[in-house]
């Protein structure tokens, strides 16, 4: 079943897990067994952390870690990923419609879990909490729990959290703080964490987003493309993001209304939900781009729905590491692109993308516009796509983060780790 499980997830996990990372650290494990690291996460939802948990999950050597999940309100679709490659998922209990907006249930529930919490860490050396919710439970819990050591995550810009409540912002700078050490996703949310949270360079760290290409197939490409109603004559432009305001969609919409006289042939799927899903559909209907646009809804492996697209369109308007681009990339999509966060350390503008300011739909059209007219120019960049993807590879991930538990849990020296 597990086995299945990492062939499904991708080739590249099986390999990860293999003797490549086994070999070189047997000499550094110590008897008293596997390391335990909890994931602490808020759900199990489809999400970038998320799937780099899963892969996380599957690829660690396990004669070294032991992988748990401790899901803080919702299970999720990937729980059962990640309990086909051998982690247990608990749930800690703490709704969020207990909590969000804070309502008198919310102590009661918050007690619940806390108290749950401390059973299923009695034995952890290592409590991962990936996202700012995890890492400001876990900062909260700790005087009564004392977990040997947390680890959080930087995964994202500061202004995905402009809108947030001010007592928000603190509580996750405050977080940051306090755990032993801060995993970035890109040299962007590293800076950040420093700067704004005030972390000690020292204890902050970046280890990029691994991408695990798909195995897809021409009938993968028809059988979406029909369902969609688009032809292969037609130029398909694919997104795949939650319906998020941060995700720049209405800009994308935007972009869809502009191309439709220029560049006839131009079509558009965004995979995906969110809470914007109805007003997306309201501004399609009210724009007239019913023939146009497609919303995908989600899907449960969105890697295997890149081989239908022609090319790869994000607008966001802020990123971490976005794994959207290292699949896309890594599917040899040629890849038109806001220059925002991390995205532009995965890519770079005329060699292996193109990039655009935030918000500029102007220049969105007119680069699609571009692609749309030069075969040549997509064919080119899809490729040298491809070959950066190769950079972001699952064993490197299992390398950096294995290196990384090993030295915060004090099973090898300093100057061992990578």
């Amino acid at each position: 079943m597990a086995g299945d499980a990492l062939q499904q997830l991708g080739p590249g996990l099986r390999q990860a897990r293999e003797a490549r990372f086994i070999g070189p650290m047997r000499s550094t494990h110590r008897p008293e067994g596997p390391l335990r690291v909890a994931y602490l996460t808020p759900t199990l939802h489809p999400g970038g952390a998320e799937r780099q948990m899963v892969i996380l999950a599957g690829a660690l050597p396990s004669a070294l870690f032991e992988v748990r999940f401790l899901v803080l309100s919702e299970r999720g679709p990937l729980a059962e990923q990640a309990e086909a490659v051998g982690a247990r998922v608990d749930l800690l209990g703490l709704r969020q419609r207990d909590c969000v907006p804070l309502r008198p249930q919310c102590l009661g529930a918050a007690v619940r879990a806390l108290r749950r919490y401390r059973v299923l860490t009695a034995d952890v050396d290592i409590v991962d909490a990936w996202l700012v919710p995890a890492m400001i439970f876990a900062m909260l819990a700790q005087p009564l729990v004392r977990v040997p050591t947390l680890l959080g995550g930087r995964r994202s810009l500061g202004d995905l959290y402009r809108s947030k409540p001010a007592y928000r912002r603190v509580a996750a700078a405050a977080a940051a703080r306090r755990m032993d050490a801060i995993v970035a996703n890109s040299r962007t949310a590293a800076a950040e964490a420093i700067t704004q949270d005030r972390v000690a360079p020292g204890r902050v760290h970046v280890i990029p987003n691994a991408v695990l290409p798909a195995v897809s197939s021409p009938a993968d490409r028809l059988r979406y493309r029909t369902g969609w109603g688009f032809s292969e004559g037609q130029l398909v432009a694919g997104c795949v993001a939650n319906y998020k305001a941060e995700k720049g969609l209405r800009l994308l919409l935007d972009v869809a209304a502009r191309l439709r006289e220029h560049v006839p042939e131009f079509r558009v799927v965004i995979v995906g939900d969110g809470p914007l899903r109805g007003e997306l559909e309201a501004e399609i209907r009210h724009r007239q781009l019913e023939t146009i646009v497609r919303l995908h809804g989600t899907e449960p492996d969105a890697r295997l729905i890149y081989s239908a697209f022609d090319l790869y369109v994000q607008a966001s308007e802020t990123e971490g590491l976005p794994n959207v681009i290292l699949e896309a990339a890594a599917a040899g999509l040629p890849i038109v692109a806001t220059a925002v966060g991390g995205t532009t350390e995965i890519i770079t503008a005329e060699k292996n993308a193109l990039l655009v300011e935030s918000g500029d739909g102007a220049g969105m059209a007119r680069a699609i516009g571009r692609m749309a007219a030069d075969p040549l120019l997509r064919a080119r960049l899809g490729r040298a796509a491809r070959d950066r993807a190769t950079d972001f590879s699952a064993e490197r991930l299992v390398q950096a983060t294995s290196s990384l538990y090993l030295r915060l849990a004090g099973r090898v020296p300093r100057d061992k780790v990578v």
